[in-house]
């Protein structure tokens, strides 16, 4: 039997939101790269974006200062990694 549209919207959020703690969670336990940073701010934008979360107004809220924060954490590893370049001279 076919799932539900609804029942397949939930899953696809709860499988969302999993994915999402567990790259917040490799990124925790020391892999800080900025593309693992960019990614979880990918995944949080998906998430605010889904349809299951218009009426869950505290999800949202609580999304959206994840989303600021690691776009602030982004933002710095790509200002730091800048600045570790050598700068290259052109001729």
């Amino acid at each position: 039997m076919p799932e539900q549209p609804a029942v397949m919207e939930k899953t696809h959020l709860i499988n969302l939101h999993a994915a999402t703690c567990l790259t917040m969670t490799q990124f925790i336990n020391g892999h800080h790269c900025p593309k693992l940073a960019h990614l979880i701010v990918h995944q949080l934008r998906r998430l605010l974006a889904h349809p299951e979360l218009e009426q869950l107004h505290e999800c949202r809220d609580m999304y959206q200062q994840l989303l600021e924060h690691w776009q602030n954490i982004t933002a710095h590893l790509l200002e730091q990694q800048n600045r570790k370049r050598p700068h290259q001279a052109y001729h």
